[in-house]
């Protein structure tokens, strides 16, 4: 659902550095504009990240309640796990059978011999990373019943007859209004049809609108840095980093042609994952309880699916996805993302003008600190040595080689040259967050700082990535935020028994 209408089609202003061999010559950032957010078009992986990240984040706000122990009941609250042999081995405690979102592991066995390929070069096969283990893997997925469980399908489908619940589609939120005391009081919409709406709050406002949307809803409303206020003629209520801190996890396609293709293929079913995936998750400290990269291997036995995500999902020039289509024909395909699970580099969200329907400018940021250039091609270095191993030498696999005028003057597979690549090939994997990040736009119980009765509750309020997809980390935030809502209101229930 790319490009489509329910994709916002956000794209990054192009820095002239990076992506340069897209056809947009930036950053295509995807995300979701229906109910379920992104989570009603994503890839579907249910990755929780590492225990390191919360307890990281818990040292950063200083508040104990974000470590990885207190955070984990959340993680639990919402799944409902369909897999009998994680529940009956030692991570089956680390799981709830009962949620409501529904959540599936790939069982597929064209992928096997990749795994013991990366086993052979030192890697560790697990059944389940939830809890930091690190090595490759074949993912759990939002997935039960052939049916994706988006946080629209797994939360609101059951609940939509609630009288007290009331959703207006098709609406844009444009302002934030405030009393004279700095209090959240009403929030200003426009329908699609130009109406003008205005509701009242008589508790407080939550903000969930995402890691691009949310920064520009609050500048727009006068919480941001004072200055790009200032320049865009908007009241300053707060004067906060807002739309700064902006980091995602980039990453760079490798594709491995692997062996011949016999000359009849199945038709798909479309209730079964179309192309079986293997994840993993590698620290070159092999003392490390944290990765330092994610490697995202999709096994293709499609031209259509290789196309696919060359031209559509990556984006990448037709001239190159023409080659790689002709290099690999009749032959199976690992495609192969590495990408980078703790970037130092900082992009950041600007307004282009106060109007809110115009898009605000995206600067990713990419590769702003060259540590992030040098660690990618040391990961494209680390992945690249399975060429070496007994199933792909059985395979005759070859590592496609890219027709790259940029990198030319670079010997091929030299470490300049893989910086290039890296470069010019960066593609994202659609992680956005930290623009409303806790610590400096909101505290620790998700709280904007210098106003009253407005709290942000979505992947803009992480203070670091995680380790991993962010899509389970952000329904976490939002069980934990719902928690936090209704103890600083008052509000008693009995929904808290994984706690």
């Amino acid at each position: 659902m790319k490009n489509s209408h329910v994709d916002w089609n956000y794209t990054s202003v192009n820095d002239n550095y990076t992506s340069q061999y897209t056809k947009s010559r930036a950053v295509e950032m995807t995300r979701g504009k229906m109910l379920g957010g992104s989570s009603s078009l994503n890839f579907m992986v249910y990755v929780r990240g590492n225990p390191h990240d919360f307890d990281v984040w818990a040292d950063t706000v200083k508040d104990k309640n974000w470590k990885y122990e207190k955070v984990l009941p959340y993680f639990k609250k919402s799944e409902r796990l369909t897999d009998s042999v994680i529940r009956s081995s030692h991570y089956g405690a680390y799981h709830n059978y009962k949620g409501y979102m529904g959540v599936q592991r790939q069982y597929h066995p064209d992928v096997d011999g990749y795994m013991q390929a990366y086993k052979e070069l030192g890697n560790k096969i697990v059944i389940d990373t939830s809890t930091g283990d690190l090595g490759y893997t074949q993912p759990l997925f939002t997935i039960s019943d052939g049916t994706r469980q988006s946080t629209s399908n797994a939360f609101l489908s059951p609940i939509k007859d609630r009288t007290n619940l009331h959703v207006w589609k098709n609406t844009l939120v444009t302002k934030i209004i405030f009393d004279r005391k700095k209090n959240a009081v009403a929030i200003e919409a426009l329908t699609s049809d130009n109406r003008k709406l205005t509701v009242k709050a008589r508790r407080e406002i939550i903000v969930s609108a995402g890691s691009i949307n949310t920064p520009q809803l609050l500048m727009l409303s006068g919480i941001g840095p004072r200055k790009h206020l200032q320049e865009m003629a908007i009241p300053v209520i707060s004067d906060l980093p807002v739309g700064e801190n902006f980091h995602d996890h980039q990453g760079v396609p490798l594709a491995f042609k692997m062996g011949k293709l016999p000359s009849f293929q199945p038709p798909q079913n479309p209730h079964e994952i179309p192309v079986p995936v293997i994840i993993g998750y590698a620290a070159l400290n092999r003392t490390q309880s944290y990765p330092d990269y994610q490697n995202f291997d999709l096994v293709l036995r499609n031209p259509a699916f290789l196309l696919g995500f060359c031209t559509f999902v990556f984006g990448l020039e037709d001239a190159l996805c023409r080659q790689l289509n002709e290099s690999c024909e009749s032959h199976e395909v690992l495609l192969a993302v590495p990408n980078t699970m703790h970037p130092k580099s900082r992009g950041k969200i600007l307004l282009k003008s106060k109007d809110p329907k115009d898009y605000p400018l995206i600067h990713g940021g990419y590769y702003s600190n060259p540590d992030d250039l040098e660690n990618q091609a040391t990961y494209i270095e680390d992945v690249i040595r399975v060429i070496n191993t007994t199933y792909f030498k059985k395979a005759n696999a070859e590592l496609v080689r890219f027709d790259l005028p940029a990198c030319a003057g670079y010997e091929w597979g030299s470490r300049e040259y893989w910086k290039c690549y890296s470069r010019e090939l960066l593609v994202t994997v659609y992680h956005y967050t930290g623009t409303c990040a806790m610590g400096s736009v909101v505290d620790s119980r998700l709280r904007v700082s210098g106003v009253r009765r407005l709290r942000v509750v979505d992947a803009s309020v992480m203070p670091f990535i995680t380790s991993g997809n962010i899509n389970a980390p952000t329904i976490m935030i939002g069980e934990k935020g719902a928690d936090m809502i209704k103890e600083d209101n008052n509000i008693v229930c009995s929904c808290n028994k994984f706690l």
